[in-house]
């Protein structure tokens, strides 16, 4: 056997190391934080003023259309009412956020099967996407939270008196499909961002009786949600992509949660998905992750963890949770907050924006978190809450 000359050692060994590199890169930017919350913003703001949102350490954003974005509504959109936002967005500089996403919500009066409706829901979707495709958009985030009617809940079916949940199953897969390829022919091959998917049921993730499943698939409030997915999942063309946002991870205070949810939307949801699709479900579906910013840092009016935690510690928590978040994820993680404005700086918890920093560089250097959450989370268990401000009495007359 011919032995290798030192040049050809040399080169090998540089063209591998050159290899690992490239592969390390675009792994560290395949992992993505994108930003939504109560602040959402409108394509006019983002145009005039995108280069100062780009300063929060983030790789995209999810905004909403002033035209609408209640896709499922039986009441017709027109393109006159998104002209507006079809400009605005088409003037956009993104430079920094990456990854941008248009919000589409799902509450509706529909009937699931009416074809009038759903002839409506389709136009709908398609002129919401188009802007998402303008905006050179990564492609649609979608929130199937019901604000409002809710159209996953068998029991609230106009017709659940005639037709079987498995009747209905059928036809809201059918309807998944439909809006899937309303999604797809104004915008192919688009990135599906999911605040939550086929891991919100998972206590039916494990071997069942089909007949209880069924029985008690049935009485959930998102019971047409999984067979509606399964179509999105048959229409999904080559270069369509759906992440599960695993909005659940909002509360986790523990590393395990991450690791245990990822095996959940990667292994144990194949229980809701049509062996058929699982081959379909293996490369067009990610594993995501969230966080919630109001929840970690005690802004919400709830008593939670957060209220019982030091400035310090809320930040660390916050820390702990975005490594992690995006260690697990296999592309996105989402960044949720009620009660401030990252773009105007309007309370905005001190900390917040450097635990993403901090989180952010340990991770691109390859670093462990380098501390441990457990026992700041037991200590602050510990504790009482503490006692609200109270209000003051009203001047005498």
């Amino acid at each position: 056997m011919k032995m290798l000359t030192p040049f050809f050692t040399v080169l090998l060994t540089a063209l591998f190391a050159a290899s690992l590199l490239s592969a390390q890169e675009y792994c560290a930017l395949e992992k993505k934080l994108i930003e939504y919350g109560w602040d959402v913003p409108a394509p006019d703001y983002i145009r005039d003023n995108i280069r100062e949102m780009e300063k929060r350490p983030f790789d995209g954003v999810v905004f909403r259309l002033k035209g609408g974005g209640k896709v499922f509504d039986i009441t017709p959109m027109t393109e006159e009412q998104f002209a507006d936002d079809y400009a605005a967005v088409a003037e956009i500089a993104w430079d920094k956020f990456t990854d941008n996403f248009v919000i589409m919500w799902a509450a509706s009066e529909q009937d699931w099967f009416n074809d009038d409706h759903w002839a409506i829901i389709e136009n709908n979707t398609a002129l919401v996407a188009r802007a998402a495709k303008l905006a050179h958009c990564k492609g649609i985030c979608f929130d199937p939270e019901p604000y409002g009617k809710n159209p996953w809940n068998y029991l609230e079916t106009e017709h659940k008196d005639s037709r079987s949940y498995l009747e209905y199953a059928g036809q809201a897969r059918k309807r998944g499909a439909q809006f899937m390829r309303a999604i797809q022919r104004e915008f192919p091959d688009p990135q599906i961002l999911s605040l939550y998917q086929f891991a919100l049921f998972g206590e039916f993730c494990k071997p069942m009786e089909l007949e209880k499943l069924v029985e008690d698939l049935s009485r959930h409030s998102y019971a047409l949600y999984p067979p509606f997915l399964n179509g999105m999942l048959d229409a999904a063309g080559e270069g369509t992509v759906l992440s599960d946002g695993n909005e659940n991870a909002y509360y986790y205070d523990r590393t395990e949660r991450y690791y245990e949810a990822y095996h959940l939307m990667k292994q144990g949801v194949r229980y809701l998905v049509d062996p058929k699709l699982w081959k379909v479900f293996d490369t067009k579906v990610l594993a995501g992750s969230s966080l919630y910013v109001d929840q970690y840092f005690g802004m919400r009016a709830d008593p939670v963890l957060g209220h019982k935690m030091t400035p310090d510690e809320r930040s660390l928590w916050f820390e702990h949770n975005v490594y992690h978040a995006l260690r697990s994820t296999d592309r996105y993680a989402w960044c949720y907050s009620e009660k401030m404005n990252w773009w105007t700086g309007e309370t905005v918890p001190p900390g917040a924006d450097e635990a993403i920093r901090r989180a952010r560089e340990k991770l691109s250097r390859g670093e462990t978190l380098g501390f441990d959450l457990a026992p700041i989370v037991a200590a602050a268990k510990e504790r009482p809450f503490p006692e609200a401000p109270k209000e003051e009495a009203p001047p005498a007359p």
